[in-house]
């Protein structure tokens, strides 16, 4: 795992995993009332050394893949976390019933030029999707296609043998219409594992855009 903290000078904290393929760039039109520790590229699922003592609240957010990362991530020990947010993911990434179905994810590992387009059109659903969809064409993640690849690859060696405590999260938001981590898959996940605090949104995958604060998802 790689971190970038976003420094507002605040005494809170959101930690925020994000999804596969990620980095901070993304969500840099986002304005927010913490200081921001983006987590990302889940190559190793080793959390990287961290000073939190300077923080007095802090608050768990999960995007996509980084709602299982999130989970699994090693923090220290003493960290409270007051929220532990989950969008748009599951603790079983990779799952035809669960998660991210198979063969789709087969498929993303050969995305070339033209199919990973078409794999960021499919963030985005609802109303305004092609309105967040060229927001985030031109706030693309600093990541090359190799790191990506190498990251879909890693997460292939551990994912199986390291699996996630299934009552981590106290909310949960999943969107009505999810084309990455199918919508129907999110909720055969939590449901079956008794979240309590669910909650939907009108949005594809990617929903961030739909907020001015990052903390109001929160």
């Amino acid at each position: 795992m790689k971190i970038h903290l976003q420094e507002n000078n605040k005494d809170t904290l959101i930690l925020f995993f994000c999804g596969w393929g990620m980095d901070e760039t993304p969500f840099s039109v986002l304005k927010s009332r913490s200081d921001i520790l983006f987590v990302y590229d889940y190559t190793t699922p080793d959390f990287p050394e961290f000073d939190f003592s300077k923080y007095d609240s802090v608050k768990l957010l999960s995007f996509s893949y980084g709602v299982y990362a999130g989970a699994i991530a090693k923090l220290p020990y003493n960290l409270k976390l007051e929220k532990r947010i989950a969008i748009n993911g599951t603790l079983v990434p990779i799952d035809d019933k669960y998660g991210v179905p198979v063969r789709q994810f087969e498929l993303t590992e050969k995305m070339d030029s033209e199919s990973v387009v078409k794999f960021r059109q499919r963030l985005f659903g609802g109303e305004k999707a092609q309105e967040h969809f060229e927001i985030f064409e031109q706030n693309l993640p600093k990541r090359s296609a190799k790191s990506c690849t190498e990251e879909l690859l890693g997460m292939k060696k551990y994912v199986p043998e390291t699996p996630a405590q299934k009552k981590f999260f106290d909310k949960v938001y999943i969107a009505a219409h999810d084309r990455c981590v199918p919508t129907r898959n999110q909720k055969n996940f939590w449901q079956e594992t008794g979240a309590k605090n669910i909650i939907n949104l009108e949005t594809g995958h990617f929903p961030f855009y739909n907020y001015e604060f990052l903390d109001d998802i929160l």
